[in-house]
């Protein structure tokens, strides 16, 4: 936002003499507006014309602007006047908060009265009223209960005042901050409004102070070997393994298949080029040239689905060999770029002309004679036509300039240079370029869309088989607004398999290397970091297998806890292993009849949340998050999380199986702060809630590219948020570890819960942890008894039945 205001205010100042000048002529109210108000807003403060109405209508008469935001939502009612009828009492030139029934804006009353009028009809929360010099705005639309009139307003008492606090200026009336309701942070202030006093916490342990926990010698060597043995799992560098473990499902194998038909069917027109000689097979091979028949195909897939995966093992294993030995096959991979929208066409260009020579190519870098094979159409103009006279006199200086000339192309114009070695491809190798622009789906929608117009772009070039894996919200989004509403392309979905499967391929291939000749494995292995006997890694992948193949309740929450991305999943159930709660020893005896110590959830659960510490810590677990946290500087409902994902459950609960619009699954925050404020839970509070939630991946924005949340996204429910909900109510083991890691404004309570957590009384620690948060939660948040808000109060009937009654409660802590 800073450079925003930068922006704005440099070019308002460059803007301000016109502006002065237009104002010195004493202009009417319609010049007023057209050469200052219009100026401002769509010059200086980023307003785009489709979210400003000028005169709209309403009972009591014209508005002169109505400024909306996101989907047509009236955010701003300006009333403008003629210059110099606004005089505030003040001669003063620095910004003021006045009083709206005050004397010193007792001449602008009549504008006032009038704007609130226009705000009150059209539910707009804010008002200004300005004659181009003066600008004072206020709330208009108020749901505290106050008199509009009774209000405070920001006075800027002429154009001085606006470009010595032009911050300010612009945090009243610009688009962006208006969003973010930066705008009423300002009026708030001037009405003097009091945040409540931070309060103080204390905390059974306070999760910064966690700290590693000791391990007994034999637990560490099988730790550390454990910690390489995930590594590996998890990395993407080791392609051999990646392929093997690929899990197939019914989609997968359907889009091997289909992909196989459309690499056929596009070399069917190039393989007409190998013919023979003959006139009339020369003039179909021109046909089939001109044809330049193309496919893009979109691999549709979450993040973590495995699309690289599966693009690598379609060419390298599933494609017949007959068919990959014509395939010239370019990955461009956008996880290289540094995310500048200008420059990525460029960028792109220069990697796929770097990697098109050495797949053309026979020599790196290209010989003259080779590079003439690209450039073979202009050789022949140049030596029939404007350098003929050379060409014939002296074939020696011909050659130098047309080098010169080929570099030149090569270096300066790298996107002509590319289509001319795509067609080189075709024309004089006879292979089909196959181009995959990997991890698109990370960058905003503007980068999106400029990679993918460039790769269709590149079909104007030559036949081409275009690849481009996508995630599914991305290519709703572009399906919507973006390039995909220009194009065509062909659409394959990618789910991701479960966890039990993805890790049961991947202990089954270490196995099989295991099982390799001796020199082989141990050659594998030691690549691959491992200092150990071959036949320990097989009593180790047995391990891995007692806990993560056997046991369908860790596979399957981890997988949900992960948002069923490969990457993430692997990293939690390697976070699981580790635990010393777990205590791996203990695992490896289970494998020679020793008691199945995966079988216990509490022990699973407590190796999930607190790993390899003596605590949870949000610092260090980015899997897990602590729905009860409140923030010190400005608490609010412990609860509040909780709901708000109850909510966006029941938002996903309720859309019919067969509705694939995605954006029916989310929920506009600005509602959701609507909807809380009816329960006294102010704006700001719930907005940092969702942000926070947003923050720890538990819930995810329509925008996949959203970096910052505001006001105008919308969002849903991640798999991560429901298995959340579910530990929230179904899991005492995350109930006692959050008791003793929540900051508690009660120094009694933690008391309470420290003597029992001494005392191993868990049960009777979990009751009063709940009886604490149930107590501070119905004194911050009131739910109406409404309809709109039953979940609401359902979701909190279904805490409240978490505490033990009241006898249960007696017995546990005797």
């Amino acid at each position: 936002m800073g450079n925003s205001i930068e922006n704005s205010y440099e070019r308002f100042t460059k803007l301000l003499p016109e502006i002065e000048t237009a104002l010195g002529n004493q202009p009417n109210e319609a010049d007023t507006r057209l050469k200052v108000l219009d100026r401002v807003l769509f010059e200086v403060l980023d307003w785009k014309h489709e979210a400003v109405f000028t005169e709209p209508a309403t009972p009591s008469g014209f508005i002169d602007y109505l400024l909306t935001v996101g989907e047509r939502r009236n955010a701003l009612v300006i009333e403008a006047k003629r210059s110099g009828f606004l005089e505030p009492a003040t001669k003063g030139d620095e910004v003021m908060h006045v009083a709206l029934s005050g004397p010193v804006v007792k001449p602008l009353r009549a504008g006032i009265e009038q704007a609130l009028r226009y705000a009150t009809e059209n539910g707009v929360p804010v008002a200004v009223v300005t004659d181009g010099k003066t600008w004072l705005f206020f709330k208009a639309s108020r749901t505290d209960g106050q008199a509009p009139m009774n209000g405070k307003g920001v006075l800027f008492p002429n154009l001085k005042a606006v470009a010595s606090n032009f911050a300010k200026f612009s945090e009243l009336l610009n688009v962006g901050a208006i969003i973010d309701r930066k705008n009423l942070a300002h009026l708030h202030e001037a009405e003097g409004l009091i945040v409540p006093e931070a309060e103080q916490q204390y905390f059974v342990l306070n999760p910064i102070d966690a700290s590693m926990r000791q391990r007994e010698a034999l637990a560490s060597d099988a730790a550390l070997l454990f910690a390489q043995f995930f590594s590996r799992l998890s990395n993407e560098k080791d392609r051999e393994m990646l392929r093997d473990c690929f899990v197939e499902t019914a989609e997968s194998r359907k889009a091997d298949f289909e992909l196989e038909k459309i690499v056929q069917r596009v070399l069917n027109n190039i393989t007409a080029l190998d013919t023979g000689q003959s006139t009339a097979l020369q003039a179909e091979l021109q046909r089939t040239l001109e044809s330049k028949r193309s496919e893009t195909v979109l691999l549709v897939g979450n993040n973590g689905a495995g699309k690289s995966t599966f693009i690598d093992r379609f060419f390298e294993d599933i494609l017949p060999r007959r068919l990959r030995e014509k395939c010239v096959v370019v990955r461009v991979d956008l996880e290289e770029y540094d995310g500048d929208p200008e420059l990525i066409v460029s960028w792109m260009n220069a990697q796929l002309r770097e990697q098109l020579e050495i797949e053309v190519c026979a020599s790196m870098p290209p010989t003259y004679d080779e590079l003439m094979g690209v450039f073979f159409q202009e050789y022949q103009r140049w030596s029939v036509g404007s350098r003929k006279h050379l060409y014939e006199t002296d074939k020696i200086k011909f050659k130098d300039e047309f080098g010169k000339h080929m570099e030149d192309r090569r270096e300066k114009n790298p996107g002509e240079y590319v289509r001319l070695l795509l067609d080189w491809a075709v024309r004089g190798h006879q292979k089909l370029p196959c181009l995959v622009f990997d991890n698109t789906d990370q960058f905003p929608a503007e980068i999106q869309d400029k990679v993918y117009q460039a790769a269709h772009s590149y079909e104007s070039a030559s036949a081409l088989f275009n690849v481009v894996p996508i995630t599914d919200r991305t290519i709703w989004r572009l399906s919507k607004a973006g390039a995909l509403q220009s194009y065509s392309a062909r659409n394959f979905y990618l789910p991701v398999p479960d966890a039990k499967e993805i890790i049961s391929r991947r202990v089954d291939f270490l196995k099989r290397k295991v099982e390799e000749e001796p020199r082989a494995a141990k050659l594998y292995f030691s690549r691959k970091g491992f200092q150990v006997e071959v036949n320990d890694l097989a009593i180790l992948a047995d391990a891995v297998g007692k806990v993560f193949v056997e046991n369908d309740y860790v596979t399957r929450f981890i997988g949900r806890l992960g948002n069923f991305n490969i990457r993430r999943m692997l990293k939690i159930a390697e976070r699981i292993f580790l635990s010393p709660e777990l205590k791996i020893d203990d695992i490896i005896k289970s494998r020679f009849g020793g008691e199945d110590v995966t079988a216990d959830r509490h022990r699973t659960h407590r190796a999930l949340i607190k790993g390899e510490y003596d605590r949870f810590s949000e610092s260090e677990n980015e899997y897990i998050s602590n729905l009860f946290q409140t923030n010190r500087q400005r608490p609010g409902p412990p609860l509040l999380p909780y709901y708000i994902l109850a909510m966006l459950r029941q938002k996903l609960n309720a859309v019919r199986p067969d509705d694939d619009n995605i954006e029916n699954q989310h929920w506009l925050a600005e509602d959701l702060c609507r909807l809380f404020e009816g329960c006294g839970v102010s704006e700001d509070l719930v907005m940092a809630a969702v942000v926070r939630l947003y923050d720890r991946r538990l819930i995810e924005a329509l925008d996949p590219n959203a970096k910052q949340l505001s006001l105008m996204d919308k969002v849903a429910i991640k798999d991560s948020g429901l298995a959340h909900l579910e530990m929230f109510t179904t899991s005492p083991v995350y109930i006692e570890q959050m008791a003793l890691v929540t900051g508690l404004n009660e120094m009694s309570a933690r008391d309470e819960i420290r003597q029992y957590h001494r005392s191993n009384n868990f049960p009777a620690l979990r009751d009063e942890f709940l009886r604490y948060i149930t107590k501070i939660d119905n004194s911050r948040l009131t739910i109406p008894t409404h309809q709109l808000y039953s979940e609401i109060a359902k979701s909190r009937r279904l805490f409240d039945g978490l505490k033990a009654p009241g006898p249960a409660r007696r017995k546990a802590s005797a």
